[in-house]
């Protein structure tokens, strides 16, 4: 996540955090670098979260996979699922 992400959320580097969606939630561990940066669209700052895809990762071992947060949506015309990009909500674990 970005470093402006982190601040409006209270988080830091390697806080356990709950990140979820309309499908379901995983456990992760923070991950804050200024290689992400919020987007302004219009008059709103947008965020990225980026998340491991297949295998998932939690401290000490592998957790939960990002798969479990994904849309089961899928292009009309293509039957591309959406599992590229979602909405999510970040909070701090506990």
């Amino acid at each position: 996540m970005s470093v402006e992400l982190a601040k409006e959320k209270g988080l830091k580097n390697g806080d356990q955090v709950v990140v979820s969606s309309a499908r379901g939630s995983i456990e992760a561990v923070a991950v804050v670098t200024p290689r992400l940066k919020p987007m302004k669209i219009g008059d709103r700052l947008v965020h990225q979260v980026g998340l491991p895809w297949c295998f998932g990762w939690c401290t000490p071992g592998v957790g939960d996979a990002a798969n479990l947060l994904t849309p089961t949506a899928g292009d009309a015309n293509t039957m591309i699922p959406e599992t590229k990009a979602f909405m999510v909500t970040l909070k701090r674990r506990g």
